[in-house]
């Protein structure tokens, strides 16, 4: 079986082939960039044209975004009314299924998890089947000792099992990174099933974030979809993030960067060949263990755990969603200040999951196994979905001016020069009245409004999507051109923890 390649190499020629594909996406991004200025003194027509039937596209597109963003509100809806557990609960195999849940937390605070804990205590399936972990780093010092004490006073008797385990600092091999801490914990697990003899096939491992609340439907939908499936170890399971915990206490900028978030991936969850693992996910505990685990040197966690599958079964593996939601926290700080700044980390982090482009080429490159036509779906998915996050907002918001700046007098006299801006500004006027069908969706799915806040804060909840062209630029397009630009200059991210800072 080909192993999924290091992605520190140290073997030269591997070296050289990883540094190519690492510098793609910036070559792409930039790339067009340079050539849309440069097209706009020699062309400017056909970039004026270019950049009308680009506000056309992205009209129809949110157009067919929206629908799918309908269809998985309902989905949504439907299951979180469903009795999960009972339609589990009827098949023979039910009893002998095992839920890990790994909360991964580096300073977060114990109220934070907590919280997070007690949602699984809450939640709707037998809790003697339930081993809560709360995987913490040892770098944390005395306060990590503080926190495993005060979990373990509230929770130790809660569940089937409760353990708190402790990454070690300084391992080589290792970066200060998410992964590194979820798989030295997940091998501690595995030496606790053994130790139990309960089987890696019958577990299933959900991997949360700190502030990670699940719905209590989650777990009894997860196991149907397990129990149900015709082969539940070739297929991750995805919840459907959003990011309410503090949703009425965020700024408004952030709160359109989470909504935004959650709706991309409630819209993802209806086009099922395009999904990847993200954030909070759950897969079989036996497969976690097939593919070694997730690598303890990248930044990008969630979704390289989904393509090391992918290259291990072959190509044959999926992503199942699971119309159930999670909620989490939207970046907040004591400032706005350091709110915006640690929201535009947070999206450059997100964005740096490009990263995981090199590893999966040369993999697809050095196993012949794996079908043509669906690596090609696969790599063409990751390659447009990041281009067009670091480039769209850009395009539509300044190159529309450049013809009729650099153009020369010819074109600047013309009936399209004239009239470019007032053309584009109507065509996304239109496409930005789609808004109201994200705004409305947004309006029923928040949680009840805090009674300290106003019906004002309510309208705000309205208003606040005027903000989504400035939230595109400064938390889309420019951290996602961040991260590709350090990919290929070789000024590698580490793992950043985003601060979780809540109102008393």
């Amino acid at each position: 079986m080909y192993q999924f390649p290091d992605p520190k190499t140290i073997d030269p020629k591997e070296r050289r082939v990883q540094r190519f594909y690492e510098m793609v996406p910036a070559i792409l991004s930039w790339g067009t960039f340079v050539v849309l200025i440069l097209l706009s003194f020699i062309v400017p027509l056909g970039v004026a044209l270019f950049i009308l039937i680009y506000n056309i596209y992205w009209l129809f597109k949110a157009i067919y975004l929206s629908v799918h963003l309908v269809v998985a509100y309902k989905e949504m809806k439907e299951g979180k009314e469903h009795d999960w557990l009972s339609k589990s609960q009827s098949f023979d195999n039910f009893d002998d299924i095992y839920h890990i849940v790994m909360f991964l937390t580096y300073d977060e605070s114990k109220e934070v998890l907590e919280q997070s804990i007690r949602s699984i205590a809450q939640a709707q399936y037998p809790l003697e089947k339930m081993i809560v972990v709360v995987a913490t780093e040892e770098r944390e010092g005395s306060y990590r000792e503080e926190k495993e004490q005060h979990l373990q006073e509230i929770f130790g008797k809660t569940f089937g099992g409760f353990i708190v385990t402790a990454h070690p600092d300084g391992i080589e091999g290792e970066m200060k990174a998410k992964g590194a801490n979820a798989t030295y914990s997940a091998k501690q697990m595995k030496k606790y099933l053994k130790e139990r003899s309960i089987p890696q096939k019958n577990v299933i491992i959900s991997v949360f974030d700190s502030d990670t609340i699940a719905h209590p439907q989650y777990f009894g939908a997860l196991t149907y979809s397990f129990l149900t499936a015709e082969n539940p170890y070739q297929q991750s399971y995805q919840p459907l993030p959003m990011y309410h915990n503090n949703i009425w206490d965020a700024p408004a900028a952030t709160r359109v960067v989470a909504m935004s978030s959650s709706f991309w991936h409630m819209m993802e969850s209806v086009r099922i060949d395009r999904m990847v693992t993200f954030s909070s996910h759950s897969m079989s505990f036996k497969t976690l263990v097939d593919v070694n685990y997730w690598p303890v040197n990248m930044v990008s966690d969630d979704s390289i755990i989904y393509w090391k599958c992918v290259d291990y079964f072959d190509g044959e593996y999926k992503v199942q969603p699971i119309h159930v939601p999670v909620s989490l926290d939207a970046v907040q700080a004591k400032t706005l200040g350091q709110t915006a700044l640690n929201q535009y980390k947070q999206m450059r982090r997100w964005a740096y999951g490009i990263e995981d482009l090199a590893l999966v080429m040369r993999s697809y490159a050095r196993n012949p196994r794996a079908a043509l036509g669906p690596k090609i779906r696969r790599i063409s998915n990751m390659i447009i979905g990041h281009f067009t996050w670091a480039t769209s907002a850009i395009i539509l918001a300044i190159y529309l001016w450049f013809p009729i700046w650099f153009g020369g007098p010819e074109f600047q006299e013309t009936v399209i020069s004239n009239n470019l801006p007032r053309y584009a500004s109507n065509l996304m006027t239109i496409t930005l009245v789609g808004l109201l069908v994200t705004a409305y969706i947004n309006r029923v799915l928040l949680p009840p409004r805090p009674e300290k806040y106003s019906v004002r804060r309510s309208i705000m909840m309205y208003l606040q999507w005027a903000l989504v062209p400035l939230a595109a630029l400064f938390f889309g397009a420019l951290p996602a051109l961040e991260a590709q630009t350090r990919l290929f200059f070789g000024k590698y991210l580490g793992f950043w923890v985003t601060p979780k800072v809540r109102k008393e």
